[in-house]
């Protein structure tokens, strides 16, 4: 029996029905079917296993192959973990109307087929259910920003997708394969190496990653708040994966690894400069996505993807986490502005807060320490950019934890708990990835406090960025920075 593929097959099961409550007037029954396909995916991993299996019972050549192994495990259970906390914060978010319950299904669904796919067609088909089901969940509140920016993160998204999907032609017309370990057997000819160049830049703009990242922001920040959650947790792994899986099949350049070495580093800088400029939470975490995406990279620009994938597992759970926390705030004052939102009063949401935090700043024992020692262990040269981008990571956050001590927030209620459980998660995921307590992370630790401290004190945290209305011009030069670096990896990848 095909038991992997069953692991899609449920949530578009689920999907299905959960939108067959709206025709029928059972709308008071949705909730439940929209549960059972959040959690029952999980029974399939479970039983499952690490084994790869084609579908149908066909050959490799012809067959649709699906797996559950070292590399994409870790990403299934992430996304499993992340999505249960958003279905818990979605049914009372979205208690009103059903049809954003279906599209996070599909969403859901769309996400774990990209992770499970071994051939570049089915990868795209799923990557694709997942992220124009993001593009309708984006502007869902009906707002003009909210509008906008998921027209932005459209039209520039469709800009990747079309050329990922010519470069799988090109693959396909070349070798006669579309599955990977088939096509990796295949003698490499100019074309296909010109092929999996365009394939990684458009999966770089889909991963927002500096500088293809312009949709990202606007996005992450304007969608409702379980969105913005899967968003940053979740979506942008897909594309990801994607990457880890063309590193894993097609040899890379020393040239070319140097640029994308390059490219990570400038992400994760970029990402923490502007994210310690911004007073709007929700953009301040989304602009940390950037720059935890250019962590990702640093590990398949390295050729270590093991560690790209345990990062990006990490990010699933403090960065899932940290936007339902966020969400939490915001949905109840009404407000992203970060001098008016506190968790003063709410000890839960405290706490959720500060350990996950501490997560993403790689300090012991959370997730992200393991996952940040993954990736120093590849790495040639550039630690002191490392430490530097974590060191503006915990800056970040000091800043964020000092403003929501300030003020008066009061309890929450029941939308804290879907953060403390992704907070517990880190907790545990840290312990049990092999983490241990090392003297950088405290020295980062201090550090971060006083350069926030230092910041705070010179003034430069008040300067105010200009407000920038999201126009056709911004899709423009969205388009003209993917061009330039699609050319630059085509020159690369034929040098």
């Amino acid at each position: 029996m095909d038991l992997i593929a069953v692991l899609v097959a449920l949530p578009l099961l689920f999907a299905f029905l959960t939108a067959l409550t709206i025709p029928l007037r059972t709308e008071k029954y949705a909730r439940y079917f929209f549960l059972a396909g959040a959690l029952f995916p999980w029974l399939v991993y479970l039983l499952v296993g690490e084994r790869s299996e084609v579908v149908g019972g066909w050959p490799r050549m012809g067959g649709i192959e699906v797996a559950l192994d070292t590399y994409n495990s870790l990403l299934v259970l992430g996304e499993l973990i992340l999505f249960s906390a958003v279905a818990l914060y979605s049914i009372d978010y979205f208690k009103k109307d059903v049809k954003p319950l279906v599209l996070l299904l599909l969403v859901h669904a769309g996400l774990l087929g990209a992770f499970i796919s071994r051939d570049l067609f089915n990868f795209y088909i799923f990557m694709e259910i997942a992220s124009v089901s993001a593009f309708a969940l984006v502007g869902f509140s009906g707002r003009k920003d909210a509008l906008k920016a998921a027209y932005k993160y459209l039209m520039l998204s469709l800009l990747a997708s079309y050329f990922f999907v010519f470069s799988i032609g090109i693959i396909y017309l070349k070798t006669g394969y579309l599955n990977l370990e088939l096509i990796s057997k295949s003698p490499l000819s100019p074309e296909v190496e010109a092929a999996v160049a365009v394939a990684f830049t458009s999966l770089l703009l889909k991963a927002g990653i500096f500088p293809l990242h312009l949709w990202l922001p606007d996005a992450h920040a304007n969608a409702p708040s379980p969105v913005s959650a899967l968003l940053s947790g979740a979506v942008v792994k897909a594309p990801a994966y994607g990457m880890v899986l063309l590193s894993l099949h097609f040899p890379f350049s020393g040239v070319l690894r140097t640029v994308l070495l390059g490219t990570a580093f400038a992400s994760m800088l970029f990402g923490v400069a502007l994210a310690l400029m911004q007073k709007d939470i929700k953009r301040l975490l989304a602009y940390h996505t950037v720059s935890q995406m250019g962590y990702v990279l640093l590990g398949i620009a390295t050729l270590n993807p093991l560690g790209a994938v345990y990062y990006a597992f990490a990010h699933m759970l403090f960065k899932g986490g940290l936007f339902l926390s966020a969400g939490a705030m915001v949905d109840k004052a009404g407000t992203r502005e970060l001098d008016k939102l506190s968790y003063r009063g709410d000890p839960l949401l405290m706490t959720s807060v500060l350990m996950l935090s501490l997560a993403i700043g790689g300090i012991w024992p959370f997730v992200g320490s393991p996952a940040k020692a993954a990736l120093l262990k590849g790495l040639p040269y550039g630690r002191e950019l490392f430490y530097a981008a974590g060191l503006g990571t915990l800056t970040s956050f000091t800043k964020l934890n000092y403003y929501l001590m300030k003020g008066k927030g009061g309890q929450h209620g029941f939308t804290v708990l879907p953060s403390f459980m992704m907070a517990l998660t880190a907790f545990f995921a840290g312990i049990s990835l092999g983490g241990s307590p090392k003297a950088m992370d405290a020295y980062l630790l201090l550090g971060g406090v006083a350069l926030f401290m230092l910041l705070k004190k010179s003034g430069l945290l008040g300067v105010k960025l200009p407000r920038t209305e999201i126009t056709p011009k911004e899709i423009n030069v969205g388009a003209v920075i993917f061009a330039i670096f699609l050319l630059l990896l085509l020159h690369l990848s034929q040098g």
